[in-house]
């Protein structure tokens, strides 16, 4: 069941930062794992990543001989959005990812570029890191990281015109289940270019279509984040007016849901999504940072290696 699940990713989002695209953030590990045996207490810890790092076999640890998936993906979104906010309207995407198994857990990596095509905007390179591991019966850890370079400086998670930096990055833990329907996650960062602590939280249910519709491959893949951000250098190392750091911390509801269909070496998608967050329109003396409340759709097609 769980090699079923139709992901592109593994985001992450966290990823401790979350995008306008479904990814394998907040997913349950799926791939170079062994589930505990059924008659294992909740609170038993597996064993298993020791046994493989324990077994010096290299072919064992770095998943040589597992299954593992690899995604080649072009998408487009009528907005890019991070934490919540839209920092891009009309957005091509290509993106790279890849899931297998890595020291007896499911290591993932999510390569992207995002691209928007008004140059007020910044294009972002994105890269995420991470590794899951089914920690207890019905518990999964994730451990990673994330490294963000965009065209032009950037406040928070991609604002222009508001001062900022060209490099930044999170690391991150988080916690995720498989066992409860709607599949829940828990995640905290830590983003040291902007001194950000970052917490969110969420459901990531994939309802199959399958069997009402008789289309084998076909699924509704949904994501809904609930993210807090405390930043205490929103812009980096530049100063406001007043001579001090800009600090600010919001809160921000992101969701998104998308029609995926996909066979053995394609998927596409097509999807809605809607953000909003607290911390207003007008930024330190009056910039504009954007709706606090706002709908986008995107969709896009893949090659599954």
């Amino acid at each position: 069941m769980k090699k079923f699940i139709l992901t592109a990713s593994l985001c992450a989002a966290l990823a401790a930062a979350s995008h306008a695209r479904v990814t394998a953030f907040g997913e349950p590990a799926s791939y170079g794992i062994k589930p505990l045996p059924e008659s294992a207490e909740f609170y038993d810890i597996n064993p298993y990543t020791w046994e493989v790092f324990a077994s010096f076999d290299g072919d064992k640890i770095i998943g040589a001989k597992e299954p593992r998936r690899t995604v080649f993906q072009l998408e487009a979104y009528s907005a890019s959005v991070m934490e919540g906010r839209r920092v891009g309207e009309f957005t091509p995407v290509a993106s790279l990812t890849d899931r297998g198994a890595f020291f007896g857990g499911d290591g993932y990596m999510d390569l992207y570029y995002s691209a928007p095509v008004d140059s007020k905007y910044a294009q972002q390179a994105v890269f995420f890191g991470g590794w899951k591991y089914n920690i207890t019966k019905y518990v999964d850890i994730d451990l990673g990281g994330n490294i963000i370079y965009s065209t032009k400086k950037v406040a928070g998670p991609g604002l222009v015109g508001l001062g900022g930096e060209s490099w930044r990055g999170d690391v991150y833990a988080g916690l995720s289940t498989n066992e409860i329907f709607l599949r829940p996650f828990a995640y905290v960062g830590y983003d040291p270019t902007y001194d950000s602590l970052k917490f969110q939280g969420g459901f990531n249910p994939v309802f199959s279509l399958e069997e009402l519709t008789a289309i084998r491959g076909l699924s509704i893949q949904s994501q809904i984040i609930f993210g807090y951000v405390k930043a205490n250098r929103f812009a980096g190392d530049t100063r406001l007016s007043d001579g001090n750091y800009w600090r600010n911390s919001y809160g921000y509801i992101q969701a998104e849901s998308n029609l995926v269909y996909e066979t053995n070496s394609w998927r596409v998608f097509v999807g809605i999504g809607w953000a909003c967050h607290n911390d207003g329109k007008a930024g330190p003396d009056n910039v504009n940072m954007g709706p606090d409340n706002f709908v986008w759709t995107g969709g896009g097609v893949g090659y599954i290696f």
